[in-house]
Order: structure tokens, then sequence, then C-alpha cells
């Protein structure tokens, strides 16, 4: 008897169009069943509906944001299983401790590379038992930006967040060090092809010149071949 693997549906929440139909194509690509919703007040509905593996938020967005999106989910006993993800162009401090806050499961900073985002799918969804299982939260007081805050977390959450802040430094320095090479061959490819128009002005200077001096020596020859006026 064939066993049919049940195929994962990701919710993705994102109010740019653009953006939600490209990591629409990409999560189809790898054969994840793909909802989108325009917003957190749409996701947050379709959440209760539909019962994703796992939903990727944008951050900012009307009507409810990303933050707000993951804090109502956390606290729903029905939804509070659902990892989340959040979607951010920022990796500072205050970013991260506000995604602990909200309690989501891990982050991603944009620009993202594809293999980076499949990647940290498949590790949540194989790891999924544990975010649905009892956890030990506590509250600790933290100093972000000069300001005190006081967060619930529990031990795993932690070590996620810290290894995903971790891999976007990486990510970010790969990208620097990758667009620093690409700028160096530009560079190179460049010099080559200022001097090959070099040499080729140089030559055609060159060419000019001699074309200009056989005509004058021809003109010159011409003029002491004519008859003379008498």
């Amino acid at each position: 008897k064939n066993v049919v693997k049940e195929v994962d549906q990701i919710l993705i929440a994102e109010d740019s169009p653009t953006q939600a139909e490209l990591l629409k194509y990409l999560l189809e690509k790898h054969n994840y069943r793909v909802l989108v919703a325009k917003d957190g007040k749409e996701a947050m509905g379709m959440v209760i509906e539909h019962d994703p593996s796992l939903v990727i938020t944008d951050i900012v967005m009307p009507e409810m944001n990303g933050y707000e999106l993951c804090r109502e989910m956390k606290s729903r006993e029905r939804t509070m299983g659902i990892p989340v993800i959040l979607l951010t162009a920022f990796s500072r401090s205050e970013d991260v401790m506000e995604a602990i806050s909200c309690g989501a499961d891990n982050f991603l900073t944009k620009p993202f590379r594809e293999d980076y985002l499949v990647s940290h799918i498949e590790q949540i969804l194989s790891n999924r038992e544990i975010h649905k299982s009892e956890t030990i939260k506590v509250e600790l007081e933290v100093l972000v930006g000069g300001k005190r805050r006081v967060i619930t977390v529990d031990h795993q959450q932690i070590l996620t967040l810290l290894i995903s802040t971790y891999e976007a430094a990486v990510q970010r320095n790969d990208d620097l060090v990758q667009a620093q090479d690409d700028l160096k061959k530009l560079n190179e490819r460049l010099e080559e092809l200022v001097t090959e128009r070099t040499a080729e002005l140089s030559a055609e200077t060159a060419i000019r010149k001699s074309t200009e001096e056989a005509l004058r020596e021809s003109k010159e020859q011409h003029r002491g071949n004519l008859p003379q006026k008498r």
C-alpha cells in the first residue's frame, strides 16, 4: 500500500504583492502548499481556518503588524504551537528583543538567500513537536537601547533566536564579501576594457596620421608633376 506523504502548508503574511509572490514561488518550488494573506488581521483568520504548519510574516503591515500577529497566535491555545518566522529588514538588538517578546520562533533578515530560507523552514518543521510541547517560561529583565524591558522567554526560543542573529550577521558578511569581490572583478574588467580601447585609439591615431601623411605626400607629388604655367 502506497503511503502519500502529507505536504506541509505554509502561510505567508505580506502586504507587498511582489514580495508575497516571490516567496510563494520559492516555497512552491520546494513542494510546499502556500497560503497568502495581505496583512496580519487576514492572516490570523486564515491561521484559525486552515491550521498551517508554519507562518512566515513580514513585520510592517497594515491592520495588524507581524509582532501583533505573532503575539495573538501565541496567546491562543489552539494556535500557540504553530511556529512563526518574522521577516525583517533589520537585525538590531531592539528588533531581536521584540521578536523574543512576541514569542517568535525565528527571524530572517531581508534580503534572504533561497537556500538559507529553505534550510530554516526544514529545521523548524522537523522540530515542530518541540514547539507544541510545554516549555518552562521565565521572565527576564534586559537593557535594550538604554531602556529596561521585561520579557517572557523559554530556553529553546532564546537559543534559536541567538543562532538566527549570528547566522544573519554571517549572511550579511558573506553578502558584503561577495559584493566586494563582484566590484573587484568589475573594476578589473573595466581596466581591461580601458586598456583595450586605449590601444585601439592609439592604433586608429597612428593609422590616421599615416594616412594623412600619405595624402600630403601624394598632393605634393601631384603638384610637382603639374605643367608649369608660362
